[in-house]
């Protein structure tokens, strides 16, 4: 049985499975691996790496069930590392993501527990969307892997809600589109509005997302205001900001939109208690990195109403996300 002792020592080593895949990702292992097993010395050759080196990484991401050594120093792809290959869809981009300057970010954890502050800032000299809009590359992997986090949630959220009452659903933050392509893709009636920083607008209008019919592109910054509609949807864009941001995104939905429109939220809520939970995880990178914060239930009826809103019902999906659906007070 391990111990108390043993157990904490696992949870501090958790920054080196965590780099190690990124590594592996980086050289392009898992894909290599596609075709069957081969020995460490043919996977240094391909991808230039040193032969040592590469084995004792392997060998720990092999304890955690990503390979498998089937013979000294031969390695297999599991089921669960074919997850990151990258012909099919996955945690590959998310992974790279997470483990680059978000990464960097979060060894100053302690500045953001004493000062409330993301730790991004400071070390990077600028806040998170700030930075990415000057560095296209990684707004790019940022909106690949917002398209890998997605997998089937923007499905679960499309079904999961009755679209009809309504004309034209402004999907505000909706980045690669994909979220906004599943409700146009089911409801034919409604007309589409993508609004985003110009990054997000340019890989929606490339498709990143889907196909977005009846759809009109829209850059611009939801602080300052908010195109019209009946309807505003926001998927993982509320936890970015702090209360502060957050209420002036959804007043200016409020004055944006008629008596009879609604704002819905996706997002995952924080379960009470000690439950164990990824999202848990996730809050506290919001907390380094953007500011942001998961929260409960009641913590969004509190931003609702101090926006104008009044939060109706929460609506569960085929996937860990939720619908939390307000309309004006």
């Amino acid at each position: 049985m391990t111990s108390p002792s043993q157990q904490i020592m696992r949870l501090g080593f958790g920054f080196a499975a965590s780099q190690a895949l990124r590594v592996i990702i980086e050289l392009g292992i898992p894909d290599l691996l596609v075709t069957g097993k081969r020995s460490v010395i043919e996977l240094a050759a391909a991808t230039q790496s040193n032969s040592e080196a590469l084995y004792r990484v392997m060998r720990l991401l092999a304890a955690e069930g990503v390979f498998s050594e089937v013979s000294p120093r031969h390695f297999e792809l599991t089921d669960l590392g074919a997850a990151l290959r990258c012909d099919r869809p996955g945690p590959r981009d998310f992974i790279h993501m997470i483990n680059s300057e978000a990464y960097l970010a979060f060894e100053q954890l302690l500045h953001s527990v004493r000062s409330g502050k993301p730790a991004f800032d400071k070390v990077f000299g600028s806040p998170r969307f700030d930075w990415l809009s000057e560095h296209p590359e990684q707004a790019a992997l940022f909106q690949r892997a917002m398209v890998a986090l997605s997998q089937g949630s923007n499905e679960a959220v499309a079904e999961a809600y009755d679209f009809r009452p309504f004309t034209r659903v402004v999907d505000l933050g909706g980045g690669h589109g994909q979220l906004l392509s599943e409700i146009l893709k089911r409801n034919p009636h409604l007309d589409g509005v993508l609004f985003d920083l110009p990054s997000g607008v340019a890989a929606a209008q490339q498709g990143a997302g889907g196909a977005l019919p009846r759809t009109d592109f829209v850059a611009g910054d939801f602080f300052e205001s908010v195109p019209a509609g009946d309807l505003y949807v926001l998927k993982k864009v509320i936890h970015d900001w702090d209360d502060e941001r957050s209420e002036a995104i959804l007043r200016n939905c409020r004055k944006a939109m008629p008596s009879n429109g609604k704002v819905l939220l996706a997002e995952t809520l924080v379960p009470p208690g000690d439950q164990p939970s990824q999202i848990k995880y996730v809050d506290v990178v919001m907390l380094a990195v953007t500011g942001g914060l998961e929260r409960t239930e009641a913590q969004y009826a509190s931003l609702f109403a101090a926006a104008g809103l009044k939060l109706n019902r929460v609506i569960p999906t085929q996937g860990p996300i939720s619908i939390i659906e307000a309309s004006a007070a």
